[in-house]
């Protein structure tokens, strides 16, 4: 059993950073909250999503076996369907409850109320492993000057290079006839570790990362050489948090 209350705008933000990555996914629910890991069709970039009970104005949840319990139930959903629900919705707030029998997720906002069909977890993809990765780098930047760039690199080229080069934190984007690069000083971040590197990104995926990520005041980059990249923000005033894992493009010599 599953019911919950949440603000819509709360939960429309931790929808759009999951819709980033993936359309759909399996949504594991326990009594300390929501949680999901994804990854694209093309095994190219991975979403880790976390949203505590306390983001909830009301959340209950009780395991079939009977009793509150650490068990979790485990759902299939179509995010992109129930994210054009939510808009839809307005500003109200949503009540939630889910019933595992009949395969459906009830929704109500106000007067409008949504019955969603739910997708078979069997039939989706596997809940992929975090890899282990230690990064030598890590940058706090401002979420907007970061999407500023972005959105800037996205009239140029469709690759994007994110590095570091002693003090300073750059992304530079080249095409055929035009280049872009924003750098900015350790004192100009929020933290930065000062070191030697760069690995080059599609910015297609980025670009998309970058919409999900839209409520957050500040962004972490976990960064290597020639690296995955792994994207950290807080959801839901803190009391969520998302990751975005992204594979690296080699470059030729």
């Amino acid at each position: 059993m599953f019911e919950a209350r949440i603000d819509a705008s709360v939960l429309r933000e931790c929808i759009e950073s999951i819709t980033a990555v993936v359309d759909e996914g399996r949504l594991r629910i326990a009594e300390d909250g929501l949680k999901l890991r994804g990854v694209d069709p093309a095994n190219v970039a991975m979403v880790s999503f976390e949203l505590h009970r306390d983001a909830f104005d009301d959340f209950r949840f009780k395991s079939e076996s009977g009793g509150e319990s650490a068990a979790a139930a485990e759902v299939g959903i179509d995010f992109v369907k129930l994210r054009g629900i939510i808009e839809i919705g307005g500003r109200e707030e949503v009540d939630l409850k889910l019933d595992e029998q009949a395969q459906k997720l009830f929704t109500r906002m106000g007067s409008l109320a949504y019955t969603i069909s739910l997708l078979d977890p069997s039939a989706l993809r596997k809940e992929p492993k975090v890899p282990e990765l230690e990064f030598p780098v890590q940058v706090i930047i401002e979420t907007e000057e970061f999407r500023r760039t972005i959105r800037a690199a996205e009239k140029i080229g469709d690759h994007i290079m994110l590095g570091v080069d002693g003090e300073e934190f750059y992304m530079q984007i080249e095409g055929e006839m035009d280049k872009l690069r924003l750098g900015l000083r350790k004192e100009q971040l929020i933290h930065l570790t000062p070191g030697t590197l760069h690995s080059l990104y599609s910015l297609d995926y980025i670009s998309a990362m970058s919409k999900g990520m839209s409520h957050a005041a500040n962004i972490t980059l976990n960064l290597g050489k020639d690296y995955p990249l792994q994207i950290d923000f807080e959801v839901a005033e803190g009391k969520g948090k998302v990751s975005y894992l992204l594979a690296p493009r080699i470059e030729s010599e």
